[in-house]
């Protein structure tokens, strides 16, 4: 990328106005302090790769007092959302030409849900009332360690009646006077999509009730750059 973003700077002539460094911002050195860090460092449930520890350390060695970050504010959403696809086709092995293939079907559910499934989301999945998980206020004030184990407490509340399948991740991120990047389900879709987190099991849920669950996202100690992610309904 940098021997590219080098070339395109020799291309168009501007040589006297751009400079490319090479290396990881926690080892190269700049002559003087920065006033803006314009950074893409998000990640599937905002999180993953832990990009965001990269940037904050940018910010600490090379950003000036009143220096500005973009995006400057971050938060990820939860949401209790249904499965149906999944759902009938595991109730499938129920009765398959007269046998019972439950025991098969029970394996097939343990290994599609053994790890969190990044996919789109529709709207029509959703149901209870989206809820923040995470609130990174102000990525300008957020110390360098402060994403590496995060703990939610969530309480839905279920607004129709369904069969909740998991809990649906994604976030948004600010960049001032209101401008907003979302990945919602109701947003135009993005290549980080959902990441949906399943219970392997479909509880029935009427209007109304209420599912509360735990969430853990925690840094990886084998691979720093991913998040193990625990979700525990009460």
């Amino acid at each position: 990328m940098a021997r590219m973003a080098q070339q395109l700077v020799q291309a168009n002539g501007l040589q006297d106005k751009v400079t490319i460094l090479t290396g990881r911002v926690e080892d190269i050195t700049l002559p003087n302090k920065m006033d803006i860090i314009i950074s893409e460092w998000m990640g599937f449930y905002l999180l993953h790769e832990s990009m965001l520890e990269s940037v904050l350390i940018a910010r600490d060695r090379f950003l000036r007092a009143q220096g500005r970050m973009l995006p400057c504010s971050a938060r990820i959403w939860a949401a209790l959302v249904e499965a149906e696809d999944l759902r009938l086709d595991m109730a499938n092995y129920e009765d398959f030409l007269g046998l019972d293939l439950r025991l098969v079907g029970e394996q097939q559910l343990a290994a599609r849900t053994a790890e969190p499934r990044v996919e789109e989301v529709h709207g029509r999945r959703i149901l209870a009332e989206p809820l923040v998980a995470v609130d990174l206020t102000d990525l300008h004030q957020l110390r360098v360690e402060g994403t590496r184990n995060l703990e939610a407490q969530l309480s839905f509340r279920t607004w129709r009646q369904g069969y909740a399948a998991g809990i649906a991740f994604w976030f948004d991120v600010g960049f001032g006077r209101d401008v907003i990047l979302k990945t919602d389900p109701g947003s135009p879709p993005t290549h980080w999509k959902q990441t949906v987190v399943y219970f392997g099991a479909f509880p029935a849920v009427e209007s109304g009730d209420v599912l509360e669950a735990n969430v853990v996202l925690k840094q990886s100690e084998e691979n720093p750059r991913q998040y193990n992610i625990s979700v525990e309904t009460l």
